[in-house]
């Protein structure tokens, strides 16, 4: 029964494709016409749009925030010289300010 259904309804999809592409007789009447108008509208709509888009300003930038700077003597990481951790401290991460770059995450010695 399975079987049999399967190919009934395959056979009905392929007799309705033939239905549907048969040909059709000669018509006179200018169908492209319509397909040619409909493209050339959207390429004209397309050229308007863009060239307007392309004139336009820039937006202005969008408002930023800068921390400020940290005050004079605050916490740079020391040389590589200095590498060994002093008695009773350990590494940490902690926000060090960058120059020129803002607040970052360094890992950093760290001492109660």
């Amino acid at each position: 029964m399975h079987k049999s259904l399967i190919a009934l309804v395959g056979a009905a999809g392929i007799g309705l494709a033939a239905l549907a592409t048969a040909p059709a007789p000669a018509n006179a009447g200018c169908f492209g016409c319509a397909v040619g108008a409909g493209i050339l509208g959207g390429v004209a709509a397309g050229a308007i749009v863009g060239s307007a888009i392309a004139n336009s300003p820039p937006p202005p930038p969008p408002p930023g925030y800068y921390p400020p700077p940290p005050p004079p003597g605050a916490y740079y990481p020391p040389p590589p010289a200095y590498a060994q951790l002093a008695p009773g401290c350990h590494w940490g991460r902690r926000k060090v300010w960058v120059d020129g770059v803002g607040y970052r995450w360094r890992t950093v010695q760290v001492c109660p």
